[in-house]
């Protein structure tokens, strides 16, 4: 099932940042790895995106980010 929310941050040196699901209050954190497009370059704040759960040792994650 696919998920949607917004960037809420993204630090450059971790490759880490949080997105803000549109049902939901919690952040739900993801990774560089997890973006489906090639350049690899994070998206801006507030940018919408699809993404899939997964959960990694007892926490979701957003996995299989793309552009909304």
């Amino acid at each position: 099932m696919k998920h949607f929310g917004t960037v809420e941050s993204f630090d450059e040196t971790k490759g880490r940042g949080l997105i803000k699901p549109e049902q939901g209050d919690k952040a739900i954190s993801f990774e560089r790895s997890a973006f489906s497009w090639e350049s690899k370059s994070p998206p801006p704040v507030g940018k919408r995106l699809s993404y899939d759960l997964r959960e990694t040792e007892g926490e979701a994650r957003a996995v299989n980010l793309q552009n909304a």
